[in-house]
């Protein structure tokens, strides 16, 4: 069907209410001698949001990014790295053509050019005879945190027959997977804070109110803006009067202007959730009216926090039990509240249990589905592929699975319920072939020998030892160098059309403002295209706007429409749970098997797990380890996102290195003096896994008895020649993260682990 026909097949269908008028709104227009399109930012490179951006062209090149004054999500602010796009789209190593080498020569420079159809023939023909002597599930396809193929991934590994399809090796599915799942258990959906992102007219909309309390858990979004979140948005409430409550064991720039900062140890989070629980039933500060009326197995959840009071949590946590008494009762006397959660939720061994310890306090004080509390988001006129996996995406394709259950998660129930593969299983099978084996992968916006995966150390000869892969990308990345048969280049989004996702607030066209750079091809034309080749049947469309057309079949929308319009908001209403807008029946309450939010969860007993929340000592830890402490006395922490750098990416940008030369290990004067160490220091961390070469930085940001470590980094301009995969493994923090999840096999340990420090001798 092409793209003519595809859309008068949808024509029939409803028009769908927005909230904004496009009236006279312009996608492009001339100014002093400049071509400008306005369009979204969206990866590559990457981030987790969507920003509205002027992309100015002249002579068919983009000659500067400014933020859209006009789009509600951003109102014209950017970030460094925007501004700085032009860095990485005209940099000189960009990948301008597809690259093959033969697999003897793996790990060294030798790629030669191709064109496209003999990268795709070499592909075709290596991923079918993967596919005949082991089937399809020994195909691995694999994509980074959050990106712009999340939804669009899973059509590849469909057409080539695998049911295996995940985030690279990132342990225990640690980045947002443990909370969704947990929370969706709890409440039914996934809820976020209202800072009136819903609202084309933003805090002037008449119906919204601020929050009154924002609890920022172990999260730094003025400088993350992570899930589909920008940090300005709290500074925005902020000036509106919102008052902050942070838990992070360091001192960030949203932590010194909060009402109470509570400076947690690592790893215990979920135990100060359940005692400002206990605290607030205690002095009585529980909304009653929502929690008689809208939840379930609330008698259970208060017998069983009175285990946790203020001052045996004190002690786990290593805060003052007079600042837990009295954020608790901040939070129970406000009139509304909200929760601006981390990564951090995850990157502990039970992260899927912290997030219902989190949600439980949001539930105690009724913050749900009013103004300035949590809200469920839903994806933007159901178009959800644009942002996570959608299991009716691409009913019309060719589906090669031969088993949907032969998916690669039975070790974990927990995992398996979600339908979700585990990346610690997928690593073990392709060491062991057990129970299965994995023998080719297709690794797309992801580094993860660099970044993503814990023991990298385990994942290099894993990945080297498979029959075929396949790395699509913009740069030649460590992974690529070290493991690629087949490399194929990818576009950025100034060079492709688009719609962006990872967020359910407003759905927003990307448009193309220059002709790709070299031979190279967007992600999502590479995937249709690779399908077409492997199934030998021609998809729907013709071309890559008729691809969007596509995912855009079941609104009353083209890609043309959202390219000249820009941005659409859906209808948006408050207290959806008492209108019967949450579940699918259309009856009032929670999408839950009960029908309410659920303190009490029956489904985790099927996990063999406990149906309340807990706290767990992490595995390695002061007080659960103290013979390991006694060896590695420091706790270590990292995951944090930077000014300037995404994860792996950016390393190649001369103004973000400019403002990130080296990796960084924070630690307090306290802990350096011990050390004899000074800010400048080149020192190395070490424990029971390996080792890792930072620069230390001292500052009182930081917890005592703590090392916070940069992540993600390798070094592009040693070049591709040295051996050392650009030093990838050399100031690698992850070479010191276990790659083995929790119980549920849900969260992994990134942010309490044990380590010592000395200082490197020159």
């Amino acid at each position: 069907m092409d793209s003519e026909a595809l859309s008068t097949a949808y024509a029939g269908l409803e028009k769908v209410a927005t909230q904004d008028d496009p009236g006279q709104r312009k996608w492009t227009w001339e100014e002093d001698g400049f071509t400008v399109i306005r369009s979204s930012a969206r990866t590559g490179p990457g981030c987790h949001d969507n920003c509205g951006i002027l992309m100015y062209v002249k002579d068919g090149k983009l000659e500067k990014i400014e933020g859209d004054p006009e789009n509600p999500y951003n109102q014209g602010r950017l970030c460094p790295r925007c501004l700085a796009a032009k860095e990485m789209i005209y940099h000189k190593d960009r990948l301008m053509r597809p690259l093959k080498r033969a697999k003897s020569e793996r790990g060294k420079n030798t790629f030669e050019p191709c064109t496209w159809d003999e990268a795709y023939d070499i592909i075709d023909r290596e991923m079918k005879a993967v596919v005949n002597k082991y089937g399809g599930k020994a195909i691995y396809v694999t994509q980074g945190t959050g990106r712009d193929i999340n939804g669009y991934g899973p059509l590849m590994a469909q057409c080539f027959g695998s049911p295996n399809y995940g985030m690279g090796f990132l342990s225990g599915e640690g980045c947002y997977a443990p909370r969704l799942f947990s929370t969706g258990l709890k409440a039914g959906n996934m809820f976020v804070c209202d800072y009136s992102q819903f609202f084309p007219e933003r805090y002037d909309d008449p119906r919204w109110e601020k929050p009154e309390y924002i609890l920022i858990w172990g999260n730094n979004p003025v400088v993350a803006n992570s899930d589909g979140t920008l940090g300005h948005w709290i500074v925005e409430c902020m000036k509106r009067g919102s008052k902050l409550i942070v838990i992070d064991p360091k001192l960030t720039w949203l932590a010194g202007r909060a009402d109470v900062w509570l400076q947690v140890r690592p790893g215990t989070d979920s135990a100060l959730a359940l005692a400002l629980c206990n605290i607030i039933i205690e002095k009585g500060l529980e909304d009653t009216d929502f929690i008689d009326r809208w939840t379930y197995g609330f008698d259970e959840f208060k017998e069983h926090v009175k285990q946790y009071t203020a001052e045996s949590v004190a002690e786990i946590c290593g805060v003052d039990a007079a600042l837990i008494e009295e954020a608790a009762v901040k939070i129970g006397r406000a009139r509304s509240a909200c929760l601006q959660w981390g990564v951090t939720i995850d990157h502990t061994s039970e992260g899927f249990i912290t997030g219902m310890a989190c949600f439980d306090l949001m539930a105690v004080t009724g913050n749900y589905e009013k103004p300035g509390t949590m809200l469920a988001a839903r994806a933007c006129f159901g178009v959800g592929v644009t942002w996570m996996p959608d299991p009716n995406a691409w009913e019309e394709i060719p589906n090669l699975i031969a088993d949907e259950n032969e998916i690669m998660n039975n070790d974990y129930p927990a995992v398996r319920a979600m339908h979700a593969i585990s990346q610690d299983m997928i690593l073990k099978s392709m060491e062991t072939g057990e129970p299965y084996p994995i023998k080719a992968c297709w690794i797309q916006t992801n580094n993860p020998l660099s970044c993503m995966g814990a023991q990298p150390q385990r994942i290099l000869p894993a990945l080297q030892s498979m029959d075929f892969n396949v790395v699509v990308d913009l740069f030649m990345t460590p992974t690529a160098l070290a493991c690629a048969d087949v490399v194929l280049p990818a576009v950025s989004f100034a060079e492709r059309p688009g719609l962006t996702g990872h967020q359910p607030y407003t759905l927003t066209a990307l448009a193309k403002a220059i002709e790709p750079l070299g031979d190279t091809k967007s992600d999502q034309r590479i995937i249709y295209e690779m399908s077409e080749r492997f199934t030998g049947v021609k998809m729907p469309w013709d071309d890559e706007e008729g691809f969007y057309d596509f995912v855009l079949r079941k609104t009353d929308f083209s890609y043309q429409d959202m390219k000249e319009r820009t941005w659409a908001y859906p209808e948006f209403e408050y207290n959806k749970h008492e209108k019967g807008l949450l579940r699918p029946d259309g009856s009032p309450g929670f999408a839950t098997r009960t029908g309410r939010y659920q303190f009490y969860s029956p489904e985790m007993q099927y996990f063999g797990l406990s149906p309340l929340a807990t706290f767990e000592e992490p595995p390695e830890s002061p007080v659960s380890s103290p013979e390991l402490a006694k060896e590695y006395p420091l706790v270590l922490s990292s995951g944090a996102r930077l000014w300037g750098l995404f994860h792996s990416e950016h390393r190649q940008s001369p103004s973000m290195r400019r403002m990130h030369p080296q990796p960084l290990a924070r630690i307090h004067p306290d802990t350096a003096k011990d050390y004899g160490i000074k800010s400048g220091d080149w020192i190395m961390i070490e424990n029971q896994l390996g080792t890792c070469k930072m620069m230390a930085e001292v500052t009182v940001t930081i917890k005592r008895g703590m090392v916070s470590a940069d992540h993600g980094w390798w070094f592009p301009e040693r070049g591709a020649d040295d051996g050392t995969y650009f030093g990838t493994l050399e100031s690698n923090i992850n070479t010191l993260m276990p790659m083995r999840p929790g119980k549920s096999g849900l969260g992994n340990s990134y942010k309490s682990q044990l380590c010592q420090i000395r200082k490197i001798e020159e």
